[in-house]
């Protein structure tokens, strides 16, 4: 049986609606674990991380608001607020930034990873974070590039929900803390290809979701995924020259690391 251009209208709307919430719900509820959890002192983060934090978390609930506006069509409402989140994601941007510098300047980089690479990283986020909704906001008139831009906008800062969502998997596998940690330094590349692997795989599951739902592989879709792969590439290909190395060694003070627990 043939399907109608309302069935596909409908499957779309359930793939942004039930894909967005998803994803925000998930990194509202990691960061929320990781934090309660302990594993790192949040008192002792800069005042920056903490501004950064409240921004994030306005952007998420603004974000699943969106979603829920749009697939439910409440454009002019879901219109009005898109003015609130262009603003927010433009904070977002500038105390990310802020934040990143000011976790350098208290030597709180973590030891798993260097320091020019956890920089870069940061940046690349980031910039890809911006790209996406940049571009969402200038196609808004175009709905099928605007959702997917959007939902490419949360995926892109799936980076830092990895890295306090996987922990809960990978401690227990590996036999606890005492045990997690220092095979974790140990194994500094591996965790990396490991935290790549899910994040290319959340965007890859989009795309063939998205494909099911439309018929087809929409170009945006497609750069979702090229989208991870551009940060882990400049992460990993910027992040570990020298010279970046040395200027991010250079914004950091005396202390250069977080003692990890355990």
């Amino acid at each position: 049986m043939a399907t109608t251009s309302a069935q596909v209208f409908a499957a779309q709307n359930s793939y942004f609606r039930r894909s967005g919430l998803t994803l925000a719900a998930i990194a509202a509820l990691g960061f929320a674990a990781f934090n309660l959890a302990g594993i790192t002192d949040i008192t002792a983060m800069p005042m920056a991380t903490h501004v950064h934090a409240a921004v994030m978390t306005l952007w998420l609930g603004v974000f699943a608001a969106q979603v829920t506006l749009a697939t439910s069509g409440n454009i002019a409402v879901h219109r009005q607020l898109g003015r609130a989140g262009a603003a927010l994601a433009i904070l977002a941007v500038v105390t990310g930034i802020t934040a990143i510098l000011a976790t350098f300047a208290a030597g709180r980089v973590p030891p798993i990873f260097p320091p020019g690479y956890f920089l870069m990283l940061g940046y690349a986020n980031i910039a890809m974070f911006a790209l996406f909704v940049g571009g969402a906001v200038m196609l808004r008139k175009r709905t099928d590039w605007h959702k997917r831009l959007m939902l490419g906008s949360m995926v892109m800062i799936y980076e830092p929900v990895l890295g306090r969502t996987l922990p809960f998997l990978i401690i227990p596998a590996l036999g606890g803390p005492d045990a997690a940690f220092p095979a974790i330094l140990a194994n500094r590349e591996a965790f990396e290809l490991f935290r790549f692997a899910v994040h290319i795989g959340i965007a890859v599951l989009l795309l063939v979701l998205d494909r099911r739902a439309s018929g087809r592989v929409h170009p945006a879709s497609l750069l979702i995924v090229a989208g991870v792969a551009v940060i882990y590439a400049i992460a990993n290909g910027v992040g570990l020259n020298v010279g970046i190395t040395d200027y991010a060694t250079g914004l950091m003070q005396a202390d250069t690391t977080v003692p990890m627990p355990g």
